[in-house]
């Protein structure tokens, strides 16, 4: 088991940031689970299982992400996590990470998506 879980991990990765991160929809708790952002999309995997397809998947060009506040429930294996409200058109959800994963999150949401502006300096 541990092996599938390392093996599932690596490839899930595949040379793109990985991160652990919880997700909460309204009315729901949170989720653990890890977070790959590359290209145009930012998609969220359950932790355990045997699915290599992503649970949840955002456009990075329709995302947004409000400031960073404190979790309003403790979550599990995360004691120093940020929760940071997203908005994704009418969805509305919350993601709590680390600050320096919330960070790396902010930093490719805000760079200019590959193709989108070439001329950029």
């Amino acid at each position: 088991v541990l092996a599938f879980i390392f093996i599932r991990r690596r490839m899930l990765a595949a040379g793109r940031p990985l991160m652990v991160a919880a997700v909460r929809h309204t009315g729901h708790g949170y989720r653990l689970g890890l977070l790959r952002f590359g290209g145009a999309r930012l998609q969220w995997f359950t932790l355990v299982g045997p699915s290599m397809r992503p649970q949840r998947e955002w456009e990075r060009v329709r995302l947004e992400l409000q400031a960073p506040g404190s979790p309003h429930e403790v979550i599990a294996r995360m004691p120093d996590a940020v929760e940071v409200t997203c908005h994704y058109g009418p969805d509305t959800f919350q993601l709590a990470l680390a600050p320096t994963h919330y960070t790396a999150v902010r930093s490719w949401l805000e760079s200019a998506p590959p193709g989108f502006n070439g001329n950029v300096a």
